[in-house]
């Protein structure tokens, strides 16, 4: 049993006590307060804890003594009432008011004290600089499938209008292109039949869309929806959509919205594909609450067409269409991969299991090559190879999902050849890849979809070693286990690898100014990364888990030889998480990546003791001057050689590791978290400390972190 569950019901009942009255500093930063003198929070930051503020809500009580009275704090100093108006002290904690919202979301799993009071942080101190909390007396007219998502600006039915015809081309084209590298749940020749007829009835007097059903209208409409979060500049070069961009963007999926709400009788596949194509345009536009349940109804209508399973649709199709035994194809698996990352990132069961699935994964043929009575294969590179890969490494997630040790840690020594056997599978799911996929071939010189198609694999592999081995960062496995230490810390370098590259990989697209707003998966990825990063550091800081720049021996035969030292993760680290607040300022979940990221580096910088910032020994002053972008560029190592040069790694990674106090000096002068403005923010108490029992992060500690941003409502 736990410290916790071995807790008496008079300890528990302390621990549960509800704070009246935060101390004046805590009160003046909106920061949870633990009531007592000298309270929590100035005890670890030394500060002087006093109550000498006017209390207005009743009689002042004096603050129970806590265990240790530092030198620093004053003595209470009595108020009488005096305001009319009394105010609630900003730091109080109030009851806890949704364990029925954390039972919805993780189950058992997240029924924990420590998430709650971390949630009350998120709603007592909303992040003003990036994006308001919702108004109380506003979220009583938003729908229940809407709490929590960004509210966008209001658009008018009646101002809908079909672009042009050239227009709609360009969209259309821009988003088979583009915009849908690897949902591709449709049929290009298909949509370009749709869109002549669209303009077709215009040119012969009749409305246009009035002889298309409704669902091939939304279908048409939600590509243009999609499309138009994009834009392309004087250079040919795309950019974010502007202002009235994005205003038509939203203007054409409400006008889908309202069509498919018109919708009666049997469904259709177009009623299928158009609510599919919702689901990633709400998504896009920060919106994954309705998301989500718009694509629990589509996954719904696929069921009750029998998509997942092709012998039940046997007796139900007269002719054999080629084109729609695709799409149908290609709807299911593209959903069962959405499955997966929805799952993970919001923190809810899967919707898709395998046992229930019994079709065949869609047919590599690029849809020029695909009739209704043809399948003509061809040697050609295929923009449906990186769907279909993303299907089966969605599998391989899926898998590694379902094991205990994902949520709740390690518990086993076998755990460690799970983990080896999954990140295996990855490797050989790499080796597989088709060069245009695999990063032999410089990306510069591909085509605007294949280039597309590679950063979106490429980030799905650094996300599937990030969640399959970042339970390692929880404790010193190898320590623990000493016959497994050289697998442990090969994997935990393989895992910081991985975050590091998805890093790189992200900051390259802030070099050539291609991190959109609209990109949520790469957002979701670069959180993953620098939580990642950032725990590892505080770890390392704490002496609890081995340095894998000390650890490792660099030779040019290890595939794993980046710089992993300290300083320079950090450094990395601290760009990629000032693009990430760019590219999501206008994102609902947008400050609670913010907050629970900058709780993590605020944890950091509380780590570092003034002597260790001007210690220069760790790092020279010339390598930490000089910006991640100007090192030199790792070689690119062939992915048929990866799994043998992995094992090769693996055998010979490990040295004796000494623990340095002193291993991050240099590179956190001025990060004094008493001081430092930034990390002053209201909502940056260090959230480490609700995640940290006794000497160890809490076994649950990831799928907790993963669905704060978007799972809890401002």
């Amino acid at each position: 049993m736990t410290a916790s569950e071995e807790a008496s019901p008079a300890t528990r009942a302390r621990k549960i006590r509800k704070v009246t009255r935060a101390c004046d500093a805590c009160k003046a930063k909106k920061k949870a307060c633990t009531g007592n003198i000298p309270c929590g929070p100035c005890s670890r930051r030394h500060l002087a804890c006093t109550y000498d503020s006017a209390y207005n809500r009743g009689v002042a009580l004096s603050p129970p003594p806590s265990s240790s009275r530092p030198k620093n704090h004053r003595p209470l100093r009595e108020h009488g009432s005096s305001r009319s108006n009394p105010d609630p002290a900003p730091g109080a904690i109030q009851p806890l008011q949704s364990p029925s919202v954390l039972r919805s979301y993780w189950g058992p799993s997240s029924a924990h004290s420590f998430l709650g009071r971390v949630v009350e942080d998120l709603h007592a101190s909303p992040s003003k600089p990036i994006a308001p909390a919702q108004d109380p007396d506003a979220s009583a007219t938003v729908s229940i499938f809407s709490y929590g998502d960004r509210v966008v600006p209001e658009v008018q039915l009646s101002d809908f209008v079909w672009p042009s015809q050239a227009r709609a081309k360009s969209l259309i084209r821009r988003y088979f292109e583009f915009a849908a590298p690897t949902y591709r749940v449709l049929h290009q020749p298909t949509i370009h039949t749709l869109v002549q007829r669209l303009y077709q009835e215009n040119s012969e007097g009749n409305r246009i869309g009035s002889q298309l059903d409704v669902a091939s209208q939304a279908v048409l409409l939600l590509l243009l929806s999609t499309a138009a979060m994009f834009r392309v500049d004087e250079d040919g070069r795309m950019r974010d959509a502007d202002e009235d961009g994005w205003r038509n963007s939203e203007l054409y999926y409400a006008q889908a919205e309202h069509l498919l709400s018109l919708e009666t009788g049997a469904p259709t596949l177009a009623s299928v594909q158009a609510r599919f194509l919702m689901v990633l345009y709400l998504l896009s536009s920060s919106r994954a609450q309705k998301a989500w349940f718009v694509f629990g109804t589509t996954v719904q209508l696929m069921m009750a067409l029998g998509l997942h399973n092709r012998w039940a649709r046997r007796h139900h199709e007269e002719e054999e269409d080629l084109v729609k035994q695709e799409c149908q194809r290609r709807l299911v698996w593209c959903s069962y991969t959405l499955d997966k990352y929805l799952s993970v990132i919001l923190g809810r069961p899967r919707l898709w299991h395998d046992e229930d699935l019994d079709e065949d994964l869609p047919t590599r043929v690029n849809d020029e090559d695909l009739t209704t009575r043809e399948r003509r294969l061809s040697r050609r590179d295929c923009v449906m190879d990186a769907p279909v890969f993303h299907a089966t490494l969605a599998q391989i997630l899926t898998q590694a999902a379902k094991e205990p040790y994902v949520l709740s840690g390690l518990s086993d020594r076998t755990e460690v050849e799970t983990i080896r056997g999954l990140c295996g599978k990855i490797a050989k799911w790499q080796a597989e890849l088709p060069p245009f996929l695999s990063g032999v071939i410089q990306p510069s010189s591909l085509v605007p979809v294949f280039r597309r198609q590679l950063t979106v694999l490429q980030l799905a592999r650094h996300h599937a070693l990030m969640f399959i081995t970042r339970p390692l960062l929880l404790l010193d496995y190898g320590q623990m286990w000493p016959e497994h230490r050289s697998s442990y810390r090969y994997h935990l370098h393989l895992c910081l690898t991985a975050a590091r590259e998805a890093l790189e990989l992200i900051l390259s697209f802030v070099r050539e100014d291609e991190l959109f707003p609209a990109f949520w998966y790469s957002q979701y990825i670069a959180f993953n990364a620098l939580s990642i990063i950032y725990l590892y550091l505080i770890q390392v800081r704490r002496n609890r888990l081995p340095s894998a720049g000390l650890d490792f021996v660099r030779s040019p035969e290890h595939t794993l030889h980046a710089d992993l030292d300290e300083p320079t993760l950090y450094r990395l680290s601290e760009t990629a998480v000032t693009h990430l607040a760019d590219a999501t300022a206008r994102n609902a979940p947008s400050w609670k990546y913010s907050v629970i990221l900058q709780g993590l580096r605020h944890e950091l910088a509380r780590l570092v003791s003034p002597m260790d910032t001007g210690d220069a020994q760790a790092t020279g002053p010339n390598e930490l001057s000089h910006p991640v972008s100007e090192r030199s560029p790792r070689p690119t190592e062939h992915s048929g050689e990866m799994g043998r040069r992995e094992q090769q790694a693996e055998g010979n990674a490990v040295r004796d590791y000494d623990p340095d106090p002193n291993m991050l000096p240099t590179i956190f002068s001025g990060l004094d978290p008493a001081i430092d403005p930034v990390l002053l923010d209201p909502r940056t108490q260090s959230l480490l400390d609700t995640f940290i029992m006794g000497e160890n992060v809490v076994l649950d500690f990831w799928p907790q972190l993963e669905s704060l941003p978007i799972s809890y409502p401002g």
